[in-house]
């Protein structure tokens, strides 16, 4: 089903990135949000009545805080097909707090669909499946789950993982002021270093989807060299550890916020 117009419920960092990407496509997209600051609702059209909202939007993306969820889902008029960003808030709590009759899909983008680099997961109503990627494949990579469970785990990887990468270029960055660079320097260094890294193992896995990123690390690492001097400050301060925590933490962190 072809959806001509598409409403965002709450503009805030995920609900306004995803309108200005839209947007930015021009996609026929409209926004509500109540309680959006108007300085951050700059260059979005947003509708102030609720009801008139609801009958220009052919297709809502719910991007409200997980406590709002059915609360708004409640307050619709009619039934409607509903992408939900909700971190936690699975199908079954959606399916009930919305009017008899829509249709639901819970998804998981995160922050760089801002730059067409998104990372995505969705499990729902398969109906929806085909409007969901002509949204968002332009966009961010898709990816389709068997189950719904698995969700949890995409919001505490890709869902929260931006923020462990920018967290990392700044480690990086602080490591070279320390080491005699200038801020900006250091910085610019640290975002190539990071962009570069990720751009060589997608181009190797292209080739060869078996390819470990062990192999490349140790393209990088020369017998009593500078990189495995690193490598082992890393090891002792319990890096990987440190990373594999993050994300199950993050997992743990949605499921709760679906209880």
């Amino acid at each position: 089903m072809k959806y001509n117009k598409i409403g965002i419920i709450g503009c805030g960092n995920m609900g306004g990135a995803i309108y200005r990407s839209l947007q930015s496509r021009k996609i026929d997209v409209i926004g509500f949000d109540p309680y959006l600051n108007p300085k951050k609702a700059q260059g979005m059209v947003l509708e102030s009545d609720w009801s008139q909202f609801q009958k220009k939007a052919d297709l809502l993306i719910l991007a409200v805080k997980p406590a709002e969820v059915s609360k708004t889902l409640r307050s619709l008029e009619a039934p409607k097909a509903i992408l939900s960003v909700a971190a936690g808030i699975d199908t079954r709590i959606l399916s009930s707090s919305a009017p008899n009759g829509s249709k639901v899909v819970r998804i998981m983008p995160n922050l760089p669909i801002l730059v067409g680099k998104g990372a995505l997961g969705y499990y729902g109503d398969k109906e929806l499946y085909e409007s969901l990627k002509e949204i968002f494949s332009p966009i961010s990579y898709c990816l389709e789950l068997s189950k719904e469970e698995l969700l949890d785990a995409v919001t505490g990887l890709s869902g929260s993982g931006p923020a462990y990468v920018l967290r990392f270029i700044q480690s990086l960055a602080e490591g070279g002021v320390a080491s005699g660079l200038t801020y900006s320097q250091a910085l610019e260094l640290s975002i190539q270093t990071v962009i570069g890294g990720a751009e060589l193992l997608a181009k190797e896995l292209e080739k060869d989807p078996d390819t470990h990123p062990e192999v490349l690390k140790n393209k990088v690492t020369s017998p009593g060299g500078t990189t495995i001097a690193g490598l082992e400050e890393l090891e002792k301060n319990k890096f990987p550890f440190a990373v594999i925590s993050a994300v199950k933490r993050g997992t743990e962190r949605s499921k709760e916020l679906g209880n």
